[in-house]
């Protein structure tokens, strides 16, 4: 059965996706990281190519022979990545508002705003309210909320701004080409930037045996916002996979 790693979002961290993998059962999860994120946010940032190889390393240290990744948002362009190296075992892919391989589509004043909370060490925690709350459909229960919102907290602000000024515009869509994997792809039925439309013209052309499933009810922080419907994706995405079915 082939592991999942999971690639968290922009300002988030590897707890980001505990709603799923509880739900999960029989399944191997394992959730990562990013450096400058959660418990490595003492760490410096790296571009997109740093981040892939910190989690190829990874993947590799733990011996897995199959793996599924699973990236939303910032992880989405990490997964697809290394997707297309064609170095590790990668059975497959699922991107939850992935990012894309192509300069991200963010507003100009948006990201401006967003770099603008860069005042000291940390992100102030009402920006962090106001980046959790704009991202999700509707307000999440408040224990959820105060999780999402202390990991924006305590980002990296190296990380946030190397993700905003040049991560997110990375433009790999070229070397990316095309990926022969089943891949599914997520979005949120109220997300903006990233929505269906998007995953559509920016994400599902890489990978011609993909399908899109829009999540209704979500904007882009789906595993905080839809853990059972994102969970029920994954499952059917891993059940598809030759000898990759949940025991």
């Amino acid at each position: 059965m082939a592991t999942l790693f999971f690639l968290h979002a922009l300002g988030a961290s590897a707890r980001s996706f505990d709603a799923v993998i509880a739900r999960l059962e029989g399944v191997t999860c394992v959730a990562l990281d990013l450096p400058g994120f959660g418990d490595r946010s003492g760490e410096a940032y790296r571009d997109v190519a740093g981040m892939a190889d910190d989690v190829a390393r990874t993947i590799a240290a733990r011996g897995a022979q199959r793996c599924v990744l699973v990236g939303h948002s910032m992880g989405g362009k990490v997964a697809t990545v290394l997707a297309a190296r064609r170095r590790l075992p990668v059975a497959g892919v699922v991107l939850v508002a992935g990012s894309p391989p192509s300069p991200e589509p963010i507003e100009d004043a948006r990201r401006s705003d967003m770099l603008g909370w860069l005042d000291g060490a940390t992100i102030a925690r009402p920006h962090a309210e106001a980046f959790v709350d704009a991202n999700c459909a509707t307000r999440l229960p408040d224990a959820v909320r105060e999780r999402a919102v202390a990991d924006v907290c305590r980002s990296n602000p190296a990380a946030w701004r190397g993700w905003l000024d040049a991560g997110a515009d990375e433009d790999w869509a070229a070397w990316v080409g095309t990926i022969d994997l089943p891949a599914t792809i997520v979005a949120g039925g109220g997300d903006g930037d990233l929505g269906e439309a998007a995953q559509r013209r920016l994400n599902l052309p890489h990978y011609p045996r993909g399908t899109v499933e829009v999540v209704d009810g979500a904007a882009h922080l789906i595993p905080y916002e839809q853990p059972d419907a994102l969970a029920a994706v994954l499952y059917e995405a891993i059940r598809t996979l030759p000898g990759s079915a949940p025991r």
